[in-house]
């Protein structure tokens, strides 16, 4: 999709996307982190994503964000437009793959959307759940979090704490920040792309940070 396309898709202009049809590049840039939420059992039920946007396209976003337009976001303006982005993106799978046993598998659903304007950048957290709780101690599990046509660029800073584990007995996981190394070809097939155009299947996930998570 284009700038505008993916902007209504957040904003709320009410326009459907369906996975896989993005443009690429990227043209929007999500500096990401993430916390695997862990339940009584000690399994991985679900997993809190928190993306701070570009300046770019937190200044885009504005507009329709300050919603009584006095020029200052409050928390409730933001936390509303959340509400609303969270809804629009569900058509996209909530940009999120969860990972068990070696399968991808789209959220269950997601919750607790949070918006906050922060030093003039858009700040926006929610949750998504897995159907059935894993345990990392029995299977591999970690999750993803992108774009599939990469428009938007989505990973974590170089941080210790950039992906945690919350919840009874976290004190023994581990999250681990895997880079993607896409080859060279895919790297400038993606830099080529006009912001217009169609990107290829898959594209984003290539890019994307893998987090892996252990418990002992």
């Amino acid at each position: 999709m284009g700038f505008s396309r993916f902007a209504g898709l957040l904003v709320g202009s009410g326009l459907a996307v369906a996975a896989g049809t993005a443009a690429a590049h990227p043209h929007v840039w999500i500096d990401m982190r993430t916390a695997a939420q862990l339940d009584p059992q000690g399994r991985v039920a679900a997993v809190r994503i928190e993306w701070l946007f570009d300046r770019f396209y937190s200044a885009y976003a504005r507009e329709d964000v300050d919603a009584d337009r006095d020029g200052r976001v409050t928390d409730a303006e933001a936390d509303r437009w959340a509400v609303t982005a969270l809804g629009n993106i569900a058509k996209v799978g909530y940009f999120a793959e969860l990972l068990v046993d070696g399968q991808g598998l789209e959220p269950a659903g997601a919750d607790r959307p949070v918006g906050r304007w922060r030093d003039d950048r858009l700040f926006m957290s929610f949750v998504v759940r897995l159907a059935t709780p894993a345990d990392p101690r029995k299977v591999a599990v970690g999750y993803l979090s992108y774009d599939p046509g990469f428009y938007i660029d989505i990973r974590h800073p170089d941080a210790a704490d950039a992906a945690t584990v919350e919840g009874p007995g976290n004190e023994a996981c581990t999250a681990e920040v895997r880079r993607s190394d896409p080859p060279p070809e895919v790297v400038a097939s993606a830099a080529a792309l006009d912001k217009d155009a169609t990107a290829p299947s898959g594209l984003g996930r290539l890019f994307a940070d893998h987090v892996k998570v252990t418990c002992r």
